[in-house]
């Protein structure tokens, strides 16, 4: 009964983690998440994790402590960035102890087995695709036309396809690995996980974030030459290339469908050069209400890449001016740019990069890159090493975030504590059983 109510109780968090207006119940959530799975994971396991992980924890240590002495000695508003601290990362951190504290209570047989837990988490997404699209049907049911650009579900088009993103990579770790390796990631049939991959899909498509579709296209690239890689090994190079060549132009197709499907994409070069030239073009300082510039055509920008290529090159300026950062938080940038003397109606930056290194100053920024290098590298090294799938996922898991921080302000609120949360659980779940040693 209390495996069963802890998993309830972990799932539910994953599942509200993405709804909008509801911070009260994640706290709870992941407050009665960590009891439960705490109750029954021995504090034995906990050093195999430390050894194998060492260098990825203490990266991630040496950044906690920046953050902390920044805050108090370099930030001019100490109490501020103190509580960013304590709303921001500290939950991070306990959503990070959570996946950990799951995987350990697995690998110790205290719960279920990690290839079940891997596939129940995965269901939650898969189910919260289903829901997003039959939001969207519902809309078309009743109004005539599909709902498109905007989901319900999550609130925003950012969140369902930060989810996607990292479900597709699961799915794709799946499908990999069964044609690779002749052995399932998740246990369910193969149909099912084509089923939830066009699931997918198709919520990504509806959700209308190109910077979903970005993701999607680098994971697809990635795992084309992965396959690429198995095949040249097992069958010779000309086979190899053969097969990878069929699948990248697959995956080719799938762009220029993505291309012609969002007519944003026409307006977008000339609206980053618009963008940028935030020295001429001022709408961005307040984009509610100031109008917006007008391209050679005519027709106004594309508001979105506009305002990302702006305030990216903003922020660049404030981080040369403030290299070590004003203080870590989710809306940094608003505060930066007060500091330095400017009045412009903003909230964060739109990039996870500008953000970091606005609040927190350019050593975190380094210091990040490092931890999300480790674990890059941990999971290369594992799936290369110990053909372990986990390994894989946190591969791709790492690599997707860090692209997406480019471009969107992931690395904050309930993106970053999901992301941890999973960095967590994977990076104990892909130790080698002869690494597993508790005495």
């Amino acid at each position: 009964m209390i495996k069963k109510m802890t998993l309830a109780l972990v799932l539910g968090l994953l599942f509200t983690w993405s709804l909008p207006d509801v911070p009260a119940l994640r706290y709870w959530l992941l407050f009665l998440s960590l009891l439960g799975v705490a109750r029954l994971t021995s504090w034995q396991s906990l050093p195999p994790v430390w050894r194998a992980n060492r260098w990825v924890f203490g990266l991630l240590a040496a950044f906690t402590l920046w953050l902390v002495w920044q805050a108090v000695f370099i930030s001019h508003q100490t109490l501020w960035a103190l509580k960013e601290l304590k709303g921001q990362w500290l939950n991070a951190l306990l959503a990070l102890g959570l996946g950990v504290l799951l995987a350990c209570a697995s690998r110790e047989k205290k719960l279920w087995s990690g290839a079940i837990i891997t596939t129940t988490l995965i269901g939650v997404w898969v189910l919260q695709a289903m829901i997003a699209v039959g939001q969207s049907v519902a809309h078309w049911w009743l109004h005539g036309e599909l709902l498109r650009g905007l989901v319900p579900l999550t609130g925003g088009k950012l969140e369902m396809s930060f989810i996607l993103n990292m479900l597709l990579a699961a799915l794709t770790v799946d499908l990999l690995f069964r044609a690779c390796h002749a052995r399932r990631f998740l246990q369910l049939p193969w149909k099912v996980v084509i089923g939830a991959a066009a699931i997918s899909l198709t919520s990504l498509y509806l959700a209308g974030a190109r910077n979903g579709v970005i993701g999607l296209l680098f994971l697809a690239v990635s795992a084309s030459l992965l396959y690429s890689i198995h095949r040249i090994r097992q069958q010779g190079v000309r086979r190899g290339m053969l097969g990878g060549a069929m699948l990248l132009a697959l995956v080719m197709s799938l762009a220029v469908i993505s291309y012609q499907a969002d007519n944003r994409w026409p307006a977008f070069m000339e609206s980053t050069a618009l963008g940028w030239d935030i020295d001429g073009q001022r709408a961005w300082m307040d984009i509610d209400h100031a109008p917006l510039p007008v391209m050679k055509s005519g027709v106004a920008v594309d508001a979105s890449a506009y305002i990302r290529v702006a305030f990216i090159h903003a922020g660049l300026r404030l981080i040369e001016e403030l290299p070590l950062g004003v203080g870590y938080g989710r809306n940094a940038f608003s505060h930066a740019l007060r500091e330095t003397g400017v009045d412009a109606q903003v909230g964060h930056a739109h990039s996870g990069w500008i953000d970091l290194g606005i609040g927190a100053g350019i050593p975190a920024v380094v210091l990040w890159l490092l931890f999300m290098g480790s674990l890059m590298v941990t999971g290369g090294v594992r799936y290369f090493r110990d053909q372990n799938p986990h390994g894989l996922w946190l591969l791709f898991l790492a690599s997707g975030f860090i692209g997406r921080m480019v471009v969107d302000s992931v690395n904050r609120d309930h993106m970053l504590q999901i992301f941890l949360f999973l960095a967590g659980y994977l990076l104990a779940m892909s130790i080698r059983d002869d690494q597993w040693r508790v005495t």
